[in-house]
C-alpha cells in the first residue's frame, strides 16, 4: 500500500488537492485523480494540481492540473496562484516565479497577502478557442433569456462569457452543461453568466468544463474581464465578485494579469 501526501488549499473556495512530485514521483492516474476529487469519500475537489520538477531552465516548477473525471485542464488560475504560495513559502528570498504550465509559462508576483499571476495572451480568434466552424466570437449564437449572445474568449483554456441580470436565478445546472457540450465547442468550454455593477465591477456565476458549478475561477474572471472590455462594457481593470470574494483582473496589452487569496485548508494523505 502507498502512501500519498497532498495539501487541500482554495482560492475564494475554488478548492484543490495539491500533490509535491518533486521529491517523491507518485503515479497519477484516473483512480487516485477520482477519489481524491470525490467529496463524499475523499478530500473533495474542482481539480488536482500535481507540482512537478522543472523541464527547463525558464521555470521553476511544472504544474498539471486534472479535473475530477482524470481529464487535463490547461490552465487554472486560482490553482496556479495556491501552487505559487506554496513555492514563495519554500524561498522567501524570491518575489516572482515562473510556472510551467499547459497553457505555457504564467509568471506569479507577490502582492502584500496575495498572489498575482500574469495568465498570459487573451484570444477571441475563433480558431484559438477552438470553435468549430468560424463565427464572430464577440456575438455567439447561443440564445439564453435575459442575456446578450456569448463572447468566446481562449485565456488557455475556452471560456464562453454571456452578459444579463439577475445571474442569481439562473439555472446553473441545466444550462450549464448544455453550453459547456454545444457542437460550436469541440474541446468543450467553461461557461460564465456576469452581471455588470459598474465600470469598475462584475458579478460572475460559472460553470467549469469537467468540474461543473464551481465558487470561483480565476481563468474565468479573466475572459470575464476581457470580454467585458471588448464590448464596452466595462474598463480593462475591474474587480469580479464571487461567491466567497473578489479577484482583481488587469487587462495589459492583451495579456491578463489576475490578483487574490490563496489559501491552505490542511496536509492530508491518501492511501491506496
Amino acid at each position: 500500500m502507498q502512501k500519498i501526501e497532498f495539501i487541500k488549499m482554495h482560492g475564494l473556495g475554488n478548492d484543490f488537492v495539491i500533490i509535491d512530485k518533486r521529491s517523491n514521483n507518485y503515479e497519477i492516474n484516473d483512480n487516485l485523480i477520482q477519489k481524491l476529487a470525490d467529496r463524499k469519500t475523499g478530500a473533495g475537489c474542482d481539480q488536482v494540481i500535481t507540482i512537478n520538477q522543472s523541464l527547463n531552465n525558464n521555470s521553476d516548477a511544472t504544474i498539471e492540473i486534472f479535473n475530477p473525471s482524470g481529464d487535463r485542464a490547461e490552465a487554472c488560475g486560482n490553482g496556479t496562484r495556491c501552487v505559487a504560495k506554496l513555492l514563495f513559502k519554500e524561498n522567501k528570498n524570491i518575489d516572482s516565479l515562473n510556472i510551467s504550465s499547459d497553457a505555457g509559462i504564467l509568471i506569479a508576483e507577490k502582492k502584500g497577502n496575495n498572489i498575482s499571476v500574469n495568465m498570459g495572451k487573451v484570444s477571441i480568434n475563433w480558431k484559438d478557442i477552438p470553435l468549430s466552424e468560424e463565427m464572430d466570437t464577440l456575438n455567439i449564437p447561443l440564445h439564453i433569456e435575459g442575456f446578450s449572445r456569448g463572447v468566446a474568449v481562449n485565456i488557455g483554456n475556452p471560456h464562453v462569457v454571456f452578459f444579463g441580470k439577475n445571474i442569481n436565478q439562473l439555472n446553473l445546472l441545466q444550462i450549464g452543461p448544455t453550453i459547456e457540450n454545444h457542437k460550436f465547442f469541440p474541446n468543450k468550454t467553461n461557461v460564465e453568466f456576469v452581471e455588470v455593477i459598474n465600470l469598475k465591477k462584475i458579478k460572475m456565476k460559472v460553470w467549469e468544463r469537467g468540474a461543473g458549478i464551481t465558487l470561483a475561477c480565476g481563468s474565468g474572471a479573466c475572459a470575464a474581464v476581457y470580454a467585458g472590455w471588448k464590448k464596452k462594457l466595462i474598463d480593462n481593470q475591474a474587480e469580479v465578485l464571487l461567491e466567497k470574494g473578489l479577484l482583481n483582473i488587469n487587462i495589459l496589452d492583451e495579456e491578463a494579469i489576475m490578483t487574490g487569496p490563496a489559501e491552505v485548508s490542511y496536509h492530508g494523505y491518501v492511501e491506496i
